[in-house]
């Protein structure tokens, strides 16, 4: 947490209470990302927003303190070799908030292991944060075409806008993205918390967009070779590719990942899942990875 701003530990004079302090210099935008919270508040596995300062040169958010730290960590400190039923509850979880945040008309734009982070150090309980990048998206908004995110978890469609990447043209990336890229980056999260590593071969030196985005058009595929197979169950490896579809028509929505085996098996444990087939609804129906 923190791309758009610091972020420090600090403690609520009334109360005692920790909490998370976020500090920007003010910029037409620095409220947006407060706007964004305040609209998906209440949800179980949204940080929280707390309090508002504002000042001339200076915004500052008071946010629930998370104190288990961030997925990255977690799943570094276990060599990226973290239990697939583990890692199940885990995503089970994150899919829950990302069925809010479309609910609410939002795209979330940096799903990454940064930003998911648990409440507490008993890590059983996560709570999806930093949204300084995310969009309000009305069912009549136009394709976002501005690059915004982290490349290595960038879908094709949010790569083929960065500067770099500009003259790579395919039948299945169109030109400007919406709330199902968020689902591509969820599938490259999965992927690295099940392998420790990037898919399509995205773990070498640092890649510009263009190079990112080439080899996700070559491979088509990020199990490509026997060996990753071998990593992971075949129900995960088909929720992975599901998600890591090239064109966006073709992605598994979150309605779908939602029924997928590998999430609703009795191994993904007692986490709750909303299905929008059932209740709710939805806009949809080791190796220590190298960040862009």
């Amino acid at each position: 947490m923190g791309a758009f701003g610091n972020v420090y530990k600090g403690v609520l004079n009334k109360t005692g209470r920790l909490v998370a302090i976020k500090q920007m210099k003010r910029k037409d935008d620095s409220l947006k990302e407060w706007d964004v919270m305040a609209k998906l508040a209440g949800h179980p596995h949204i940080l929280r927003a707390i309090a508002l300062v504002e000042r001339p040169t200076h915004v500052t958010y008071v946010l629930e303190l998370a104190k288990g730290g961030d997925l990255f960590s977690y799943a570094e400190d276990k060599g990226f070799e973290v239990p697939e039923e583990e890692a199940q509850g885990i995503v089970r979880q994150i899919v829950a908030a990302l069925l809010h945040i479309n609910k609410c008309g939002i795209a979330h734009l940096d799903l990454k292991l940064e930003n998911v982070l648990f409440q507490d150090k008993n890590h059983s309980h996560i709570l999806l944060a930093d949204f300084g990048a995310a969009e309000v998206l009305g069912e009549s908004s136009a394709p976002i075409t501005r690059p915004v995110g982290t490349p290595r978890y960038m879908a094709p469609e949010v790569l083929r806008c960065c500067p770099k990447a500009k003259g790579i043209v395919d039948e299945d990336v169109p030109h400007g993205f919406g709330m199902l890229s968020d689902n591509w980056s969820l599938g490259v999260l999965v992927y690295v918390l099940l392998h420790g590593r990037f898919p399509f071969a995205a773990d070498g030196q640092a890649q510009n967009s263009r190079d990112l985005l080439q080899g996700i058009l070559h491979q088509r595929t990020p199990f490509a070779e026997a060996t990753e197979q071998s990593r992971c169950s075949a129900d995960a490896r088909d929720f992975i590719n599901r998600l890591l579809q090239i064109s966006p028509a073709r992605r598994m929505t979150l309605a779908e990942a939602c029924k997928h085996p590998w999430l609703k098996g009795a191994q993904a444990g007692k986490h709750s899942l909303d299905d929008p087939a059932s209740g709710s609804s939805s806009t949809q129906s080791g190796k220590r990875p190298r960040l862009g």
